[in-house]
């Protein structure tokens, strides 16, 4: 299984949420996480995403420890 990393950044506040996925467009998955989904809900989904990478799972978890 390949995994995504990526960085999303919302276009108005500036809030930046550091994620994984495993979905086939990381563009369009928005996030599982608690408060950046509240704040999606709140300041809508104006959202960019950048894409760090695309990772075994062999892998993605010592990029990820080196990347935060």
């Amino acid at each position: 299984m390949s995994i995504y990393l990526y960085i999303k950044t919302h276009q108005i506040t500036g809030l930046k949420y550091f994620g994984k996925t495993t979905n086939k467009d990381p563009c369009k998955y928005k996030g599982s996480g608690k408060y950046w989904r509240n704040h999606l809900k709140k300041h809508g989904n104006h959202v960019d995403t950048e894409i760090l990478g695309y990772f075994t799972e062999n892998e993605v978890e010592s990029i990820a420890l080196k990347f935060s």
